[in-house]
């Protein structure tokens, strides 16, 4: 690994590390072990003792190895797994985590992320369920990997470090020497925590500030390992039938605990308490118990989840569930980022309420068989634009399978043929029928096109067919102005309500013609416009749309009839 000209400390151009763990000290060995396990191994993993309730410090470890060692990177970027069991949810993270250090590398350098990695890249997967599990998303290349987990797999052993309890004596040092305490103070607290190192730093900053003295942290740290573990749940007896309570919903809260973690409200402790607040102000939230918010800082984001849930679910009322919702979204307006999971919240909290009493949700909405994909790039067919037109969907194809995660098998339809016939004609349909978005690229001549006019009124339709409320219709229609009409063009009064459903905190993404931008190569330009794009369509994809008949797509009346007749 080459090193870098950067001054002492300072990251890489391209990093989202978290700020640097202070004070997080008395791991020198380990990081010079962790150093020396990578010049060695492309992947080492960073684990805890075995069959330990509680961790050691393995993530601060990673992110002050990443620090300190920073000249021997020119990439570092974090990948939290946070302790995810199922493959599938644990690969959309990795994907969209993917996809955002793809959009930061083309943003900052210019120029796109693909090819194998290089061995001064850094990639740092934390706080995984299964290691082994997760070496199918490991990079292709020579980058370095580092990943840190409680349990150790199948991994083999000369590329493993284990983080265990720091050493009493270590502890005494480094409390006296870091917190100013003394000798006597030092001593009690490394015997009261048993050298694990969070709460030795956080008990050691409480006493240095004033807030609590040593003896107050040692008697309520005896207090509290005096009370007896809750008891059991007994078993449901097996003559009655099961419960209809949220609570025995397995798929349901994991669900929703996944989107949680990956919410605005959960990106830091800051974010996490705000959220704690809102819902406070809920009055069907009254009931959230003060340790919810209370010593969050010893707790894992994925521990103050489990343990709002957890109060969430003893409820006899589905308030609370949607209060969650309420201020999810609240936050996400807030930061003006994470509307996708804002909404992915909104729909499992919906589907959980309406199964508290035993009423399930209804399913009308459900499509009964599987869309023959995400999007259809509707286009008036022209031989000279079409290599522009086939890149421009390519490109738009591989944003939205990555944003996706896997949650679908096939994402974009793309008509490559030119000649209408028996062939082409049916695969059309069943993609329009079926698609949950069309991305038109309009020009003068699309409004005159039969079957973009057809494939339009479908759309349309179907849209109409889930009766919403005023104000509430989705989003299934998202217009691309590929070669804007000319200043004189009467606008199709059908066309009007969606050419600005492509946006970007509130304005048109684009105000110019996106053929120039895939014509002239203006890659910085192109790849902007279509990440806000695929961000948009992303955004639906909890929505489902009503298939439609296959015999009534021929015969719907066709859009546009104002300027291009019957």
């Amino acid at each position: 690994m080459s090193p870098s000209r950067r001054p002492p400390r300072e990251l890489p151009r391209i990093n989202n590390l978290p700020p640097l763990p202070a004070p997080f000290v008395g791991r020198d060995e380990e990081i010079a072990d962790a150093h020396r396990l990578l010049m060695d191994h492309r992947a080492v993993l960073v684990h805890d003792p075995e069959g330990r309730p509680h961790g050691y410090g393995t993530s601060q470890l990673a992110f002050s190895y990443a620090h300190l060692f920073t000249q021997h990177y020119e990439l570092m970027w974090v990948f939290d797994c946070a302790r995810e069991p199922d493959p599938v949810r644990l690969a959309a993270r990795v994907a969209e985590e993917t996809e955002r250090l793809r959009e930061r590398f083309e943003r900052d350098l210019g120029r796109p992320l693909d090819g194998p990695t290089a061995a001064d890249w850094l990639y740092i997967f934390d706080n995984a369920a299964d290691p082994d599990g997760l070496r199918e998303h490991f990079p292709e290349g020579n980058a370095r990997v580092l990943v840190t987990s409680r349990g150790t797999g199948a991994w083999q052993q000369d590329a493993r470090l284990l983080v265990g309890p720091l050493p009493g004596a270590d502890v005494v040092r480094l409390l006296m020497e870091n917190m100013g305490l003394d000798n006597r103070q030092a001593a009690r607290l490394a015997d009261t925590f048993d050298g694990h190192p969070r709460q030795i730093v956080r008990a050691g900053e409480a006493v240095l500030s004033g807030k609590v003295t040593v003896e107050q942290v040692v008697t309520v740290t005896e207090i509290a390992r005096m009370v007896p573990p809750p008891p059991a749940r007994p078993e449901p007896s097996p003559s009655l039938p099961p419960p209809r309570r949220a609570d025995v919903l397995d798929t349901g809260r994991t669900s929703l605990r996944s989107c949680l973690l990956r919410a605005t409200v959960c990106e830091n402790t800051g974010s996490y308490l705000r959220w704690m607040e809102a819902l406070r102000s809920r009055p069907t939230a009254t009931v959230l118990p003060k340790t919810a918010s209370v010593g969050v800082e010893l707790l894992s984001m994925a521990e103050r989840v489990d343990l709002l849930l957890d109060t969430v679910f003893e409820q006899e009322d589905p308030g609370f569930v949607r209060a969650l919702a309420d201020t999810v979204s609240e936050a996400a307006d807030a930061a003006g980022t994470g509307r996708q999971m804002a909404n992915s919240v909104r729909r499992l909290a919906e589907e959980l309420a309406d199964l508290w009493h035993g009423t399930p949700r209804t399913a009308s909405v459900e499509p009964a068989e599987t869309p023959s994909c995400f999007f259809f790039t509707s286009w008036h067919n022209r031989e000279v634009d079409f290599d522009e037109a086939l890149r421009f969907h390519n490109l738009l194809e591989k944003r939205v399978t990555a944003k996706l995660g896997g949650r679908v098998t096939k994402s974009g339809f793309f008509d490559k043929l030119m000649q209408h016939g028996a062939t082409w004609e049916p695969k059309m349909i069943e993609a329009i029928r079926t698609t949950r978005l069309m991305v038109p690229l309009i020009t003068e001549g699309y409004f005159q096109r039969d079957w973009c006019r057809r494939e339009w009124a479908v759309m349309v339709r179907r849209m109409a067919k889930l009766n919403a409320a005023p104000g509430q219709e989705p989003i299934a229609i998202m217009p691309v102005f590929w070669i804007r009409p000319l200043s004189d063009w009467q606008m199709p009064a059908d066309f009007a309500p969606y050419q600005y459903w492509v946006h970007s905190g509130g304005r048109p993404a684009y105000e110019g013609d996106v053929f120039d931008l895939v014509a002239d190569d203006k890659e910085r330009e192109l790849n902007s416009y279509v990440s806000t794009l695929a961000q948009s369509m992303v955004a639906q994809a909890g929505t489902h749309l009503p298939h439609l008949d296959r015999e009534l797509v021929k015969k719907l009346p066709l859009a546009f009839r104002d300027v291009a007749g019957p």
